[in-house]
């Protein structure tokens, strides 16, 4: 099979340290094209990452016009996501859209729908549920470990930790807040440890408290004149299984969590587990009766995982023998109407009860 031709539509963090390294390991991809509406940020990314052969644009239907490009990156703040998926899935390209899917379910089951019945392969990037310690919690429950699994937690309390850069403070820029960046990794993490996207209920709450305490963060200052998203965001989602999901993610607490990415926690009526640090992304601890007693023991899993690597080869190589994708469509349309929920939840004060 040829080279699969790939353009990069959005040069920002995300595809710099992410998209373009991993499509860089392999050998069956070739990076041909650079967009971005910056287009000095696209030639530093080309100059920086030694794309020599990809040629730059500042207009991402350039892109979707080159009948030569068969996959699509879309690397862009969130309110693009769906008109350029859109435009790239019409015109024949496989795309990669960066989490979240959408802004809006509405958006996002268009997405999905349009990719099957064009016959082309899409995808989102809550790759945070490939290191080494989910998955072998997954594969725990997928050996009956826990028993029945009544809750799930996920946890993404960063320490001042706020991406003061780009639009992410911004609502028009952004579409949202902390909900749109960590909060797809910290929603779908507990849902795929556990196979179960079936919602009945969400009640959530956001809230802006940091916005004026700008002092301290890890990632730079941010503008508080520039800032009408929340940045924190707590949510409750019960399964149609009862199984009951508590979620929390904030960019800058004043707290202190052992871990910057999404941690996780299940307890089930046979045993319990979660991720502990420093090194939370390869130790899994476990707690259960054994001999009579509760006892906890911690296992570091030694064999190496990159999540950014192993959601790119799994998408490439999707494209390339016509399987799936690690992330299914399905699976982030689903997170992004937990986000949605979340958000009306936070409106109202109310639950939101799913059909």
């Amino acid at each position: 099979m040829k080279k699969l031709n790939v353009a990069v539509i959005g040069t920002g963090v995300i595809a710099t340290t992410k998209h373009i390294p991993c499509l860089l390991n392999r050998d069956d991809v070739k990076i041909v094209a650079i967009c971005d509406i910056d287009k000095e940020k696209a030639e530093k990314a080309k100059a920086d990452l030694g794309l020599t052969d990809a040629y730059v644009c500042t207009d991402y239907n350039q892109i979707c016009k080159d009948p030569d490009i068969d996959v699509v990156q879309v690397c862009t703040p969130n309110p693009s996501h769906y008109p350029i998926t859109m435009a790239a899935l019409k015109a024949g390209k496989h795309v990669h859209c960066e989490k979240p899917l959408a802004l809006t379910y509405k958006d996002a089951r268009e997405m999905v729908d349009t990719a099957k019945e064009l016959g082309l392969k899409l995808t989102s990037g809550t790759q945070w549920r490939y290191n080494p310690a989910p998955m072998k919690m997954k594969q725990m429950v997928k050996d009956g470990v826990f028993g029945d699994i009544y809750y799930v937690k996920s946890s993404q309390l960063r320490p001042r930790r706020l991406p003061a850069y780009g639009v992410y403070t911004s609502k028009a820029g952004n579409g949202g807040g902390v909900l749109l960046d960590g909060g797809p990794h910290s929603i779908d993490l507990p849902m795929w440890l556990t196979d179960n996207y079936d919602v009945k209920s969400v009640y959530g709450v956001t809230f802006d408290k940091m916005k004026n305490f700008p002092e301290g963060n890890d990632l730079g200052p941010w503008d508080p004149n520039n800032f009408d998203v929340e940045d924190t965001a707590f949510a409750m989602i019960t399964m149609k299984n009862g199984m009951t999901i508590y979620m929390e993610t904030a960019w800058a607490t004043n707290l202190q969590q052992s871990a910057i990415g999404v941690v996780a926690e299940i307890g089930g009526n046979k045993a319990g587990a979660d991720m502990v640090g420093p090194g939370f992304e390869n130790h899994v601890r476990t707690t259960k009766i054994v001999d009579g007693k509760l006892t906890t023991t911690t296992e570091k899993i030694e064999e190496p995982v990159n999540m950014n690597q192993y959601d790119i080869d799994h998408w490439i190589e999707a494209i390339k023998n016509d399987g799936e994708p690690a992330v299914l469509p399905e699976q982030a349309a689903t997170v992004v109407r937990v986000i949605e929920a979340i958000y009306e939840s936070a409106r109202t004060g109310k639950v939101v009860f799913f059909d």
